[in-house]
């Protein structure tokens, strides 16, 4: 019974010390730890074969720089891992909802919803939409993130609900839905870090739909 019981406290303090251990290597942070380091803007996703594009006020900062009034909330987490080389991998993983959407067709026209300050003026109203996104910085120099570093994968999921403008090919203000999702691979052994496809396109699937409801 003693030597089960020294046993017992022995693996407790084992596990205590593996948690502790555990803990130090990998912190996570609020969203906002991220979302703070951003300037006003959208995020922004283009599909290479026809040129549209779509973007999602993600980070809400066009709602809050517009005064819009949209319900947009963000929540997600950032998770920073301090590597055996002493450099740490930034994790951001995010979800917004009710955030404002629009988008163009490849030659510039309004495709779907309406811009922010477009918005702003009354001159349409808001198209909403929820978007996901992790994102998977390359491995920096300890407390020394950079934003706009090197990045191993991003991925993204967007799906919106609005007016269909007429850049679409459909009669502007019909009821519609835009969407999109987005993998970019970087870590891939290339020398450019992006797969093989002729142009070295790091985003191997990048397809932006524009449609009415229901089909």
């Amino acid at each position: 019974m003693l030597a089960s019981l020294k046993g017992l406290l022995f693996a407790s303090c084992l596990l205590i010390i593996c948690a502790g251990m555990i803990s130090a290597q990998t912190r996570q942070l609020p969203i906002d730890y991220y979302l703070d380091l951003l300037p006003v803007t959208s995020q922004g996703w283009q599909d290479p074969s026809t040129g549209d594009t779509l973007f999602i006020d993600a980070y809400g900062k066009l709602n809050i720089f517009r005064n819009l009034g949209l319900p947009t909330t963000i929540d997600g987490k950032v998770m920073i891992q301090t590597l055996k080389d002493g450099t740490e991998r930034v994790t951001v993983e995010a979800r917004s909802r009710n955030a404002l959407c629009y988008g163009f067709n490849g030659v510039g026209a309004p495709a779907f919803g309406f811009r922010s300050l477009d918005v702003a003026n009354n001159f349409g109203p808001a198209s909403l939409g929820q978007s996901s996104w992790r994102i998977v910085f390359a491995p920096q120099p300890a407390g020394q993130f950079d934003r706009n570093g090197p990045t191993e994968t991003i991925m993204a999921s967007v799906s919106c609900d609005g007016d269909l403008r007429f850049g679409s090919g459909y009669a502007d203000l019909t009821p519609g839905f835009a969407q999109t999702r987005q993998t970019g691979l970087y870590s891939t052994g290339v020398p450019t870090g992006c797969p093989r496809e002729g142009d070295e396109n790091c985003f191997p699937a990048e397809k932006i739909q524009f449609k009415p409801r229901g089909k």
